[in-house]
């Protein structure tokens, strides 16, 4: 009898992958899920943590994301002064999407973006390290880049720092990425084009340092030298960072390059010497990283001195090796020839650094057992995550700077408390941080006005920080002044205060308020919004309402005064000549709308 093939039956595929394979993609997504799940630890850390919106100025970008939500200004914004901001306005764009979606703005919107990117550099970190080092050192690598002082003030800064570290990193890995197959340029010039609209053109040079790393390899028999077309990714390049700047130079004209250009870019870059001249400080950014970045920048130090005299066999890992090499010290040299130097202008770099460490403490761990390697990581994170908590919750709370930015916080919550949302309040000197804690974003005027408010015959209401410059403005036949907030039997704890020409903080009718060179006064209105494109209010029920504006600039000013309440919305917009008055009145019986 013949052979015969054995008769096989084909199972039907049911869309479930085998046992190996299901367990080969959770070993492949673990690392990635428990790199998120400290990062939502240390982020929750930081919301936890007291305020700290006074200081390293952050009420500035806060300002430039109120303009952008409140205004409309999404192109180019703008601070309470009316300057032009100091920085492009991706990470703005980020923290004022977020603070769309929350409603009103918070250190959650604030903190978010700097958050995720923290997070995304890690991600990436990771991804670039296990695809040349193994799994184990691009897990010692995430957790190097996270587990810092800097890494942890990411998930709670209001700056631009840790959206520019993570297009940074992207470009600089895409750079890699590029070099390694002859194309994809264009994703490298792409990202350059966020990073640089992140904070600036640095990003383009600090993410492309590590190319360097192709001179380097000019010696090898294996060298691989920069390969691929440039151009469309340049062009993308030009179109989206020069393509920002003109429109935003066509809506606010000169002052955008004066700003950006000249006090930003140049001032900081070359003629900023009011310390020391470009280079003589050359120590002080390495200090600053093995500060920083510790205790993970002594084995990066001892990574670059490894890579330089005993670089690896593989082609490909010497590649990225000297890459990540010229990427960390090129930036390094950047930071120590510049006169402007802070210790958080080091984040782009220190991804870099990171994945060295991480190599070498898998290379110095590799005799650990498995179970003692588990158990020294435990006792790590659990020693990190409470000295951080403790130093967030126990020194650094107890600081003045974080007192006075406690006390700003719930003078805002009492001010709504007593006034409701939107308070008709005219801001002189107070700190920025209260209106965040608001949400509003009214220019302040100044002293002379406040008291010239107060002394009119409406309710005013006035918050500021140097009482005497408002007494010294005051005249003698002046009505009472109160001091309604903080509480009197703790006057310093605050540094801003609310005073009036009214005993109590409440809504009064008639009521009057200042927003910037715009006086506003309302009758039988209450303020439900006050934005530089317009004054939303809602009329009582058995009352006519009356809103009188006055442009008191020396400029035309186009105004736009809604009211609801009686009926259909009434609205109307008019360019106001400089001084001249406006009043809308809304007859509740007729429900007409008349100018007077």
């Amino acid at each position: 009898m013949a052979n015969t093939p054995p008769i096989t039956r084909e199972l039907p595929d049911d869309g479930q992958a085998s046992a190996p394979e299901q367990e080969e993609k959770t070993e492949r997504w673990l690392p990635y899920a428990a790199i998120a799940a400290l990062a939502i630890c240390l982020f929750a850390l930081r919301l936890a943590a007291p305020p700290n919106l006074l200081d390293q100025d952050q009420e500035r970008p806060a300002a430039y994301v109120l303009d952008a939500v409140k205004n409309g200004n999404w192109l180019c914004q703008r601070d309470l002064s009316g300057d032009i901001t100091s920085k492009p306005p991706l990470w703005t764009w980020l923290s004022a999407l977020t603070t769309l979606a929350c409603g009103r703005i918070s250190v959650f919107s604030l903190y978010l973006p700097g958050a995720l990117a923290a997070l995304g550099t890690a991600w990436l970190v990771f991804a670039a390290a296990r695809g040349h080092f193994g799994t184990r050192a691009a897990f010692f690598s995430a957790l190097a880049s996270m587990l810092t002082t800097a890494g942890l003030k990411e998930f709670g800064l209001a700056r631009t720092d840790g959206v520019f570290s993570f297009t940074v990193t992207a470009t600089a890995l895409l750079a890699f990425r590029a070099w390694k197959l002859g194309r994809g340029w264009t994703w490298f010039w792409l990202m350059a084009a966020a990073a640089t609209l992140t904070k600036g053109p640095l990003g383009l040079l600090l993410g492309g340092g590590g190319l360097l790393a192709s001179w380097w390899e000019r010696r090898e028999k294996e060298r691989l030298t920069l390969r691929g077309s440039q151009w469309a990714g340049l062009g993308l390049f030009v179109l989206v960072t020069v393509g920002w700047l003109a429109l935003s130079y066509w809506q606010l004209g000169p002052p955008v390059l004066s700003k950006l250009l000249d006090q930003e870019l140049k001032a900081q870059a070359l003629t900023r010497y009011e310390r020391h001249l470009p280079g003589s400080m050359f120590w002080q950014p390495p200090l600053y990283y093995l500060g920083r970045a510790a205790p993970w920048s002594l084995l990066a130090y001892y990574g670059l001195w490894r890579i330089w005299r005993r670089p690896a066999q593989d082609a490909m890992a010497r590649r990225f090796e000297r890459f990540l090499f010229c990427w960390l010290l090129f930036g390094m040299f950047l930071f120590c020839l510049a006169p402007h130097q802070r210790a958080d202008l080091l984040w782009p770099i220190m991804p870099a650094g990171a994945i060295l460490a991480g190599r070498e403490l898998d290379r110095l761990t590799q005799p650990l057992r498995r179970i003692a390697l588990a158990s020294g990581f435990a006792l790590l994170l659990a020693l990190g995550l409470g000295g951080f908590a403790f130093y967030y919750f126990g020194p650094r709370a107890n600081t003045p700077i974080i007192q006075q930015t406690i006390a700003l916080k719930a003078l805002a919550a009492e001010l709504e408390r007593r006034g409701g949302p939107e308070f008709p309040l005219t801001h002189v000197d107070d700190p920025m941080t209260l209106q965040i804690y608001l949400s509003t974003f009214r220019p302040p005027v100044s002293h002379e006005r406040a008291a010239q408010l107060l002394r009119g015959p409406e309710a005013a209401f006035v918050a500021l920080n140097d009482l005497a410059g408002l007494r010294a403005a005051r005249q003698a036949a002046d009505p009472p002044l109160y001091l309604l907030l903080p509480d009197p039997g703790n006057p310093n704890a605050s540094p801003a205060r609310i005073v009036g020409n009214r005993p109590q903080l409440k809504p009064v009718d008639p009521i009057a308020f200042c927003f910037g060179t715009i006086f506003v006064r309302a009758t039988g209105a209450r303020l439900l919004q006050a934005t530089e494109q317009e004054f939303c209010f809602a009329a009582a029920a058995d009352t006519p309402a009356e809103v009188l504006v006055t442009n008191e600039s020396s400029a035309p000013r186009r105004v736009r005064l809604c009211v609801s309440g009686h009926g259909p919305r009434a609205s109307q917009e008019r360019l106001l000549a400089a001084h001249e008055e406006w009043k809308l009145k809304i007859d509740a019986d007729s429900v007409k709308q008349r100018d007077l």
